[in-house]
């Protein structure tokens, strides 16, 4: 199992700066930590080599620029996902681990409402079975995501 904590706001309350703060907390004291971005933009602009390879059909694309490696994938086998840690930011209308909602009109399923990322939040260990996490991010906007 893998503890799983989940960010959800609306657009520029501070998720990825929460993100931020929580998984540097979480390596400092030890831990492996993945991260899960939910979005409904593209990762890259048209223009992009890699974007354009995907388009081609092709069923990975690994970029590499010296430093780090981004796989490109159109899905993902739940045991690749190995961290003591995930955070997953975004899936507001599904639960699927401690939910800390950032700013107003909080879900009915949040486990804990805050105004912005500057303060401090405690952090509750919800443990998932992270094959069941990717296939509900699976069916975010009815792309395949996870088998």
């Amino acid at each position: 199992m893998t503890c799983v904590i989940q960010l959800t706001g609306g657009k520029d309350v501070g998720k990825t700066a929460l993100a931020e703060k929580i998984i540097a907390k979480l390596k400092e004291e030890g831990y492996t930590v993945a991260a899960i971005k939910i979005s409904h933009h593209d990762p890259e602009p048209p223009t992009k080599d890699t974007h354009r390879l995907r388009r081609a059909g092709a069923d990975k694309v690994l970029f590499y620029n010296g430093e780090i490696y981004v796989l490109y994938t159109r899905s993902i086998d739940c045991r690749d996902v190995d961290a003591d840690y995930v955070v997953v930011e975004g899936l507001r209308d599904k639960k699927v681990g401690y939910k800390i909602h950032i700013g107003p009109d909080p879900p009915p399923d949040a486990d804990v409402v805050i105004e912005g990322p500057e303060g401090e939040v405690e952090v509750r260990c919800v443990e998932e079975d992270i094959c069941k996490v990717l296939a509900v991010v699976a069916t975010y906007r009815g792309r395949k995501v996870a088998d």
